[in-house]
């Protein structure tokens, strides 16, 4: 038997591109993206943490702009110069890659296709701190021939600052950077999630208190967000089977936010 908990942690499975929610944050660096592409730039770095949305943004910019300019999207890295290369042209062209001689033979049919540095393709560039070295300089040759221009996607970690990087710090033309959610964010997440699901009647479980407490435990990342959400209408489908006078319809305890930080190793039990 179904909970009625058990359909609202589906709501916040990560991953779930067309479930995005706008929020201050994310719109501002939207336009900033959008405002940069628009721009005469050759490299551009987008990074941030991850889990602040940054593939979300880049799938939008993607869905908003293939019908009206020459853009590819590469949500997954790549290790070889030669996959990556046939991976363009057949993006590009819509067939097969011919087998190419050298990286030269690629950028000759590409001048002969792009007359017009207006024409320049843009590539969006999914994880690209995972491209090996000898790739990311290919990609900037690319660049530099103005056939091309590349949004670079980054994750900026605690151990590893991306920005010190020699192939990124140095020629890079421009970057922005996404934050992690504020607690007025944190509270525009989770109830846009839920009326976006018509679960208009859980609004209420949630107070000030709780998104001061999830914005503790999470920090504002959106994917540990989801994963809170996540477990701790889990915890409370369990108790709405196995313990169902325990839990409140018009209100929620603090403890089982608790629990779902103690589940998730957010709290030392």
């Amino acid at each position: 038997m179904n909970s009625r908990y058990s359909n609202l942690k589906t709501i916040f499975v990560d991953g779930e591109i067309f479930d995005y929610i706008n929020l201050d944050r994310s719109v501002t660096t939207y336009d900033k993206l959008v405002q940069s592409l628009d721009k005469p730039l050759k490299l551009i770095l987008f990074y941030g943490k991850p889990g602040t949305g940054k593939t979300f943004l880049l799938q939008k910019i993607y869905n908003d702009f293939k019908k009206k300019k020459r853009v590819i999207f590469f949500p997954r890295p790549f290790f070889e110069e030669k996959v990556f290369i046939e991976a363009l042209y057949e993006h590009i062209f819509g067939k097969k890659s011919p087998e190419f001689s050298n990286y030269n033979e690629f950028l000759s049919i590409m001048s002969k296709y792009i007359t017009s540095k207006d024409q320049a393709i843009t590539v969006l560039i999914d994880e690209a701190q995972l491209y090996p070295t000898e790739l990311i300089e290919k990609i900037r040759l690319m660049a530099d021939s103005r056939l091309f221009k590349f949004l670079f996607t980054v994750h900026k970690t605690e151990k590893e600052d991306v920005l010190a990087k020699d192939y990124f710090k140095t020629r890079i033309w421009e970057t922005i950077e996404i934050d992690n959610a504020s607690l007025e964010e944190i509270k525009t997440y989770i109830e846009k999630k839920l009326l976006f699901h018509n679960c208009f009647e859980y609004l209420n479980l949630f107070s000030s208190k709780h998104y001061k407490i999830i914005l503790k435990l999470t920090q504002g990342n959106l994917r540990t967000i989801n994963k809170f959400m996540y477990r701790l209408f889990e915890i409370l489908e369990y108790y709405d089977h196995h313990k169902p006078s325990l839990i409140k319809a018009d209100a929620l305890h603090i403890k089982y936010l608790e629990m779902a930080g103690i589940s998730l190793g957010m709290i030392d039990a």
